[in-house]
This record gives structure tokens, C-alpha cells and sequence, in this order.
């Protein structure tokens, strides 16, 4: 598989990364490392060279899990995590002074049993009053001590990333992107591209819809539980949108079909095709679902865009 620069670092990352959080555990389940090994080796046997977990994955669960599980695997495997400002739906967060992102690095990198963080972000915006400049000099000085290679946004605006990349380079941004959310997004992404910004985009499959199970069976996945309050959940199955939503997932089954791949793979495809885009995570507890996003980085959507760029009409 391809590899592509972040920023103008020496890190080089495969076009599918892994999506750590769906290998768990959730809070009643036990750590499957058994598991977890198997879905990263077959995403190494295909290409992937990289992994995406947060702190604020599962109540730093997900890091722990996923240190264990990168024991028995290949050290050349790259890592990226990030530092969270406060506790999410997922929980976990180490908080954004400067002394709270060393100290979460740290603990991060503990988890993780490595010695350096490949990739380090900043998980979304604070809204507590801490200046973004002081959190993002606490990045730097990371860098500067060699505990992260490279270091970067995930979820801010344009003019945040902007001010962040002028007091120091910011070599990756992470914003979502799919055929039915973020769109209005694709700007931004453009413009960090020219900027020699590394852009490495999450949800391609926007949260199963764009897969071949029916959107219905998709949406009673995710009910019943504490994501039926978030805003995602209200925005992709929620009735303004549902018709929408079908009708988008129903016409990728179509055009997947002709081109003789899954409708994950194509649409996946489509995000990697966005100007700007470096890289796209999708993650998954399935050893033939992570061989199968991963061959996304190999299907040829040109043929096809037009008809992909209309389904997002759809939900514009």
C-alpha cells in the first residue's frame, strides 16, 4: 500500500490506518488481546503500517488494550493518540494545560509500552479558557524532547489550525469525513493540503450506514445505548434524515455492485479521493472487515465520482 508523508516530518503512513477504538474492551467486557492481535496482523498483512487510539477511548482502555496487544507485533508499527480536554461519551481525558499534555503523553505512552508517540493530537477544543497557543507550545515541546514525532488537530476549524501552524508547524489535522457528514468540511481539507498539512480523515463509513448492511439494521446497532443521545446518532438516524440516509446508502450498494467491490470499500475510496486527503482510519473488530478496508486504498472510484458526489447532495 501506498505510503504518504505527515507534514514535513519523516513519519510515512499507509492510506488505511486501523480505527483502535472497536477493539474494546467495552466497560463489561474483558480485553480481548487474542483478538486484537489478530485484526492488527491482518491489517499489516495488507498494507496498514498504523494504528489510530485516543486517551479518551474508553476510559484510556483502549490504550492499555492496544499496548499489550502491539507486544507480540512488529515494532516498526506506528501509533497515533491523542490528549483530550475533558471526558467525552467515551471517557478519559487528561486536561489541556501544558503540564496536563505532558503529563497525559506520558501516561499515554506508559499504556502503549512505547518509548515515543508516532502521530500525537490534540483530541477536539477546549472550552475551559485555556489559551490554545500555551496547549499547542505543550505540544512542541514534546517534539522537542522526542517523546512525539509529529504532532496535530483533530476536529478544530480552519482559523484554529491556521494559528497553531504559525507559532509552530502543525503536521496533521484530523476532521471526519463520509459521503453523509463533514462535507462541509472538504475546504478545509483542501486548504491544509496546499498547506502541506497532512490530512487523515475518520468515519469513511459513517458509523455502517455506507457499508452493505441496510441502514435500518445499521440504526438498531446503535440504539438502545448511550450513543442514541449524540448528536451523531440524532443527525444519521434521526427522522429529519432517515430518508436521506437510506436512500445515500441504498445508491453506494447500487454503484459498488458495478464495480464489483464492497460499498465500505467504495466508500472509502471516495474520501481518499478528496483533494487534500493523506489517510483514512476505519476500524473494526473483524479480521475480514480490516482486510477489507483495507483493500479500499486499491479501488479506482474515477470511473464513478459524479454519481458519488450526487448521493451527498442528498444530505446537503
Amino acid at each position: 500500500m501506498e505510503l504518504r508523508p505527515v507534514g514535513g516530518t519523516d513519519v510515512r503512513i499507509s492510506r488505511m490506518g486501523l480505527g483502535g477504538y472497536e477493539l474494546g474492551p467495552e466497560p463489561e467486557e474483558s480485553p480481548d488481546i487474542a483478538l486484537a492481535v489478530q485484526v492488527i496482523r491482518t491489517g499489516i498483512e495488507h498494507g496498514v503500517n498504523w494504528l489510530d487510539t485516543s486517551e479518551n477511548y474508553l476510559a484510556t482502555n483502549n490504550e492499555s488494550l492496544i499496548g499489550e496487544a502491539l507486544e507480540s507485533l512488529p515494532a516498526e508499527f506506528l501509533v497515533c493518540s491523542k490528549v483530550a480536554p475533558y471526558a467525552a461519551l467515551s471517557g478519559g481525558a487528561s486536561g489541556f494545560r501544558p503540564e496536563q499534555v505532558h503529563a497525559a503523553c506520558r501516561g499515554s505512552l506508559q499504556r502503549l509500552r512505547r518509548d515515543h508517540l508516532d502521530i500525537y493530537l490534540l483530541h477536539y477544543p477546549d472550552d475551559s479558557g485555556v489559551r490554545l497557543e500555551d496547549t499547542w507550545g505543550a505540544m512542541a515541546e514534546l517534539v522537542d524532547e522526542g517523546l512525539v514525532r509529529a504532532i496535530g488537530l483533530s476536529n478544530y476549524e480552519l482559523d484554529e489550525i491556521r494559528r497553531c501552524h504559525a507559532q509552530r508547524r502543525v503536521d496533521v489535522i484530523q476532521p471526519g469525513l463520509s459521503l453523509i457528514d463533514h462535507l462541509d468540511g472538504r475546504d478545509t481539507i483542501r486548504q491544509c493540503g496546499e498547506m502541506e498539512i497532512a490530512v487523515i480523515t475518520y468515519e469513511p463509513v459513517g458509523g455502517g450506514v455506507l457499508t452493505d448492511v441496510p441502514y435500518d439494521d445499521v440504526r438498531a446497532r446503535w440504539s438502545g445505548g448511550v450513543w442514541e443521545e449524540s448528536p451523531f446518532f440524532q443527525y444519521v438516524f434521526g427522522p429529519d434524515n432517515a430518508d436521506a440516509m437510506r436512500a445515500v446508502s441504498d445508491g453506494l450498494r447500487s454503484i459498488a455492485a458495478r464495480l464489483g467491490a464492497r460499498a465500505s470499500q467504495v466508500a472509502i475510496a471516495w474520501v481518499l479521493a478528496q483533494p487534500g486527503v493523506t489517510a483514512a482510519i476505519a476500524g473494526s473488530g473483524s479480521t475480514t472487515h480490516t482486510a477489507e478496508n483495507a483493500g479500499a486504498a486499491e479501488i479506482d472510484v474515477s470511473a464513478v465520482m459524479a454519481e458519488l458526489d450526487s448521493l451527498t447532495a442528498l444530505v446537503q
